[in-house]
């Protein structure tokens, strides 16, 4: 399923007496940004039996003591099933989640640091996506007078 067909089913999805799907279509072009630079359309996310996307803690990138919390989404079941995190606890699964929802919901799950979207399945390319980073940019495309590059 194409990221505008996961917006969509975001939207077609989203309860009737909330906000949220105006929300969607509001947020819709910095997801379709951000989703069209990674490779693929869904991920795995390893989390619990009750759906609990499972979170790891390491080491910050630029501040080695300072920890982070991020969350891996794995480009397939066998990159998922084959990491340490997966292996050292049988009690976890895999399951694909739309690249679309993983950025819709990112915003929201604290305290959460970044998602880092692993493109092949010898976990050598990855990608972050930082939560405050995401959240910046949908304040500024939602912010009337933010012009994006390009549209005059």
């Amino acid at each position: 399923m194409d990221i505008d067909q996961q917006l969509q089913n975001l939207i077609d999805g989203a309860p009737p007496e909330a906000d949220l799907k105006q929300a969607i279509q509001t947020v819709a072009p910095v997801i379709r940004n951000i989703a069209n630079q990674l490779q693929h359309h869904e991920y795995y996310i390893l989390q619990s039996v009750s759906h609990q996307w499972l979170q790891a803690t390491i080491a910050h990138k630029d501040n080695p003591t300072q920890p982070k919390r991020v969350i891996y989404a794995y480009p397939s079941l066998a990159a998922a099933a084959g990491d340490k995190l997966a292996r050292s606890n049988p009690g976890l699964m895999a399951l694909p989640i739309p690249v679309a929802r993983l950025l819709f919901q990112l915003p929201s799950i604290e305290p959460v640091d970044s998602l880092i979207f692993l493109e092949g399945d010898a976990s050598t390319q990855a990608i972050e996506v930082r939560r405050n980073d995401l959240k910046n940019f949908i304040s500024k495309s939602t912010d009337p007078k933010y012009e994006t590059p390009g549209s005059t």
